[in-house]
């Protein structure tokens, strides 16, 4: 039976791709750069991020000299795109759901905890979470750590691996799920193109999170 369950933030909780589009095609024209689209972007976008910078276009001298820049921007404009932005459709339902049947909940993302925090209180969600596993605003740029931070969390957690299933929007959940030897739930519609999921393999594949449900019920 599952016990915890661990949540990718953007994307997974939060319906924030389109925002991040949006907020990206400013920055990438405010650095010379051309604005991909939501296509575009959900084939090329990656973790760490100055990876999916240089898949964009940008060259390492670009990242060297305008990385803190770029983060600083990318902040700046986020946040205030995304003050009223909702829960995934069905979120609510999957935390009560969770909730009801004292599932624990974490969320584990390359997000900042501020960010996070800020957005949780917001929307009256903070409660359905023991524990938010992110990063300071200074780190976003950061080396690939979310496998890591999920090792470190299962090696933690009194709970045993097939009690752990996470939920993320990207191969980068499945590939840490992978490092951390628990069983992981891709969804599409966020940030990674359905094809992408696809080819990393998950162990399951849903088109919205209520989804869960009967999956968390047949472990």
């Amino acid at each position: 039976m599952i016990k915890l369950v661990v949540f990718d933030w953007n994307g997974v909780l939060i319906a924030d791709a389109a925002a991040t589009v949006a907020v990206d095609k400013e920055l990438f024209k405010a650095f010379g750069h051309e604005p991909l689209d939501m296509k575009t972007y959900r084939e090329i976008f990656t973790m760490p991020i100055k990876e999916f910078f240089f898949a964009a276009g940008f060259t390492r001298a670009e990242m060297e000299r305008d990385a803190v820049r770029i983060q600083e921007m990318f902040h700046k404009l986020y946040e205030p795109r995304i003050a009223k932005i909702r829960t995934r459709t069905g979120a609510r339902k999957l935390l009560g759901y969770l909730k009801t049947k004292h599932i624990d909940a974490v969320i584990l993302s390359n997000h900042t905890i501020e960010g996070i925090t800020v957005q949780l209180r917001r929307l009256g969600i903070e409660g359905y979470f023991s524990n938010i596993i992110a990063n300071d605003k200074h780190t976003t740029m950061a080396r690939k750590n979310k496998g890591e931070k999920l090792v470190e969390l299962v090696g933690k957690s009194h709970h045993k691996k097939e009690e752990i299933i996470i939920i993320g929007d990207s191969t980068e959940e499945i590939e840490a799920a992978r490092m951390a030897g628990i069983k992981c739930i891709s969804i599409t519609g966020g940030y990674y193109s359905t094809r992408r999921l696809k080819a990393g393999k998950p162990d399951f594949l849903i088109n919205s999170l209520p989804q869960m449900i009967a999956i968390i019920q047949s472990l």
